[in-house]
């Protein structure tokens, strides 16, 4: 069980977390992309604060790594990297497709499959497919939307589709089996997957951590 202080910049919307075994105590979220990295700094050491712990009290720091924001990515990781170091704390990385999906599970509670879509400019998104226990069925790619895309999913079943992408998708697809949920913070969703990897013990190490960018080109 464990104390963990959680970092999201991947997205339009940034939060940072503490959490003590998978609950939130406290958060701050920043809705300014352009601002994650002057809000992060600020809210860490508001939330410490707040929460009455040192970062000493800390058991483990905790980012997503990715995809998304290229910018937001390298702000978070290299905050997260430089927190653990220094303090000589375990590193743990989550998925941001992952977190979204999780999201996504917690407020449908449907046994069904579930899509995030990150916007990477244009008709390009980032996204993977996941099921109701989150085990892959579609690894983490940038793909070019079309009416056709996801057709073979969308045949075996319901998709809950979510995410800052999911509004082209919505405007290509008909198929009855597409649904869409509205997932937009997804602090709960980091809290949950990074104190399981602690439980765990699965740590990043910091020399071999990267941010997961799949393409480099969405400077957002």
């Amino acid at each position: 069980m464990g104390l963990i202080l959680n970092i999201d910049t991947s997205l339009e919307t940034a939060s940072v977390s503490i959490a003590k075994d998978g609950e939130i105590l406290a958060s701050l979220v920043n809705e300014v992309q352009k601002e994650h990295a002057s809000f992060l700094h600020v809210a860490i050491g508001q939330l410490l604060k707040k929460v009455a712990i040192k970062p000493a009290d800390l058991d483990a720091i905790a980012v997503t790594e990715g995809p998304g924001s290229y910018t937001g990515l390298r702000v978070g990781m290299a905050s997260a990297k430089g927190m653990s170091y220094a303090l000589g704390k375990p590193f743990i990385t989550v998925g941001t497709l992952e977190a979204m999906a999780l999201q996504a599970i917690h407020l449908s509670n449907e046994d069904v499959m579930y899509c995030p879509l990150i916007d990477a400019r244009r008709m390009e998104v980032y996204t993977a497919i996941y099921d109701k226990e989150l085990e892959v069925l579609l690894q983490p790619c940038a793909m070019i939307l079309t009416e056709h895309s996801f057709a073979e999913q969308l045949a075996k079943g319901k998709i809950i589709f979510s995410g800052n992408g999911a509004q082209k998708w919505k405007s290509l697809t008909s198929s009855a089996h597409a649904a869409f949920a509205d997932v937009k913070e997804i602090a709960a969703a980091i809290s949950i997957l990074s104190e399981k990897k602690f439980v765990q013990e699965k740590f990043t190490q910091l020399a071999h951590s990267e941010p997961l960018y799949i393409k480099e080109f969405y400077n957002g």
